[in-house]
């Protein structure tokens, strides 16, 4: 009797500590939850000649000659002043290609600017693809183990029930096995997991959120687009406020406290992998919205192709 009290306490203490969530640490989880992916260099946005202008008369010219989408694309990327004096200039062919350079070298830092954003986003959303996928492994294995166990206690219960002539002790030992096997069943069915603490140096998820560029983390250029309502389809939100919307409703069922808010937009913390995956998507739709932009220069590029 005394031995298996000792039995059934042991195996109690085992399910108690599986069942604890921990936080996981490896050289490979260092590697991950370090942020390879942002520039080594901070970028020194005030070294871009950007041309606006305020100017009826160059306004009327843009609008006789462009579309309101793509007058607000040239003044999101700075270059409305050129076209105009493009525009205005027939004969001064000299003048014609200079104003036609660097309208062409706008484009194609507005391009790079783009290509780069969308590529840091890609990486992060791998890197971080690559910590739920090994959290996953690892809540994988040990709810392996878990079934593994409640079938071998199954077994041993009722060897157990057969063996011992003691009717008490026979009685207590089929109840205390059913038991701590149901327990071990329980936990295979809704693990805790365990997690990663992820600290986020630079949250390219945080600006979008909090509708907040003040760290500069977005070109002036992207920024701006992203927050005007004439590049989104509907017309009614800004693209800011769609993204925003899509991720208060897809992943956070509309609506979020402020630890998750935390964990997602400001500093970082504890992430289980349903939170890693999570994070992977938004990263990824993001990038795809950046992406996206491309479309819209393409469609200026097309216009400009033709004066």
């Amino acid at each position: 009797m005394k031995q298996l009290k000792i039995f059934i306490g042991l195996l109690t203490i085992s399910i108690l500590v599986s069942s604890c969530s921990s936080v996981l640490k490896s050289t490979k989880i260092d590697y991950l939850t370090t942020n390879f992916c942002q520039p080594t260099i901070e970028y020194d946005y005030s070294q871009i000649e950007i041309s606006k202008t305020n100017i009826k008369k160059e306004d009327s010219i843009l609008k006789a000659n462009l579309s309101r989408h793509d007058i607000l694309i040239s003044k999101a990327i700075g270059i409305e002043t050129y076209l105009a004096e493009y525009l205005q200039t027939k004969k001064d062919t000299l003048k014609r290609l200079v104003l036609k350079q660097k309208i062409t070298d706008r484009l194609l830092l507005t391009n790079i600017e783009i290509n780069a954003l969308a590529s840091e986003l890609d990486c992060n959303g791998e890197r971080i693809n690559k910590l739920a996928d090994f959290v996953d492994d690892i809540n994988n294995k040990r709810t392996k183990n878990l079934t593994v166990a409640s079938v071998t206690l199954g077994a041993l219960t009722t060897v157990a029930t057969v063996l011992i002539k003691n009717n008490n002790a026979s009685n207590l030992a089929g109840v205390s096995g059913g038991l701590l096997s149901a327990g071990l069943g329980a936990l295979t069915i809704s693990p805790k997991g365990k997690k990663i603490d992820l600290k986020l140096q630079r949250n390219l998820l945080r600006n979008i959120w909090y509708n907040d560029n003040s760290n500069q983390t977005y070109p002036d250029s992207i920024w701006t687009i992203l927050n005007e309502k004439q590049f989104s389809n509907s017309g009614e939100n800004d693209l800011q406020e769609s993204i925003k919307n899509r991720w208060l409703q897809y992943n956070f069922d509309g609506k979020i406290d402020p630890e998750t808010q935390k964990l997602f937009f400001d500093e970082g913390g504890l992430y289980t992998a349903d939170d890693l995956h999570s994070r992977a998507n938004m990263l990824n739709e993001l990038q795809s919205t950046i992406r996206s932009l491309e479309q819209d220069l393409k469609s200026l590029a097309i216009r400009l192709n033709g004066f």
